[in-house]
């Protein structure tokens, strides 16, 4: 029976970092779910800091979409308009044939919106890349938190 919990919280874990492709899939509370099924079912000494530190890289991660996003576009030249537009469209794009959604959507959304603005393409496709380059980022940063995660996980369990 350990082992099969074991499975469920060594797949949760697989299943979070699917999630960074598969953004439908919510990452951070499968994180969750693995150690909540070992804390409760195969031993208890997860300590306080960890749920902590979890609860921290929880909040880190959902602002993580939006502030990187804004950042982006607004540093490529995009209006307040075109962030707005930037955090609809990844909101959307979750639904809209996601993975691809995530990318294209708010691509398209910054880039409409921004061309109306200003009336020029080149202009607005800048801003547009911004919401490129914030998903690349945000990606790689969730990879990040969602690596640290498993190791003070394992740390926690096996070491302290």
């Amino acid at each position: 029976m350990e082992a099969l919990l074991w499975l469920l919280v060594v797949l949760s874990f697989v299943i979070g970092y699917v999630g960074l492709v598969y953004p439908v899939i919510p990452s951070i509370f499968m994180y969750w779910l693995g150690a909540a099924i070992y804390a409760f079912f195969i031993g208890d000494n997860l300590g306080i800091m960890f749920w902590l530190i979890l609860g921290v890289f929880t909040a880190l991660t959902f602002v993580s979409d939006m502030a990187i996003t804004k950042y982006y576009v607004g540093k490529l030249g995009g209006t307040k308009q075109g962030e707005w537009a930037a955090l609809i469209g990844v909101v959307l794009g979750m639904f809209i044939y996601p993975p691809l959604g995530v990318i294209f959507v708010p691509l398209f959304l910054v880039f409409f919106t921004e061309f109306v603005i200003y009336k020029d393409a080149s202009k607005a496709l800048k801003a547009a890349l911004g919401s490129l380059a914030a998903f690349v980022t945000t990606i790689v940063f969730k990879a990040v938190v969602y690596t640290l995660i498993i190791l003070w996980f394992v740390l926690d369990v096996f070491v302290f």
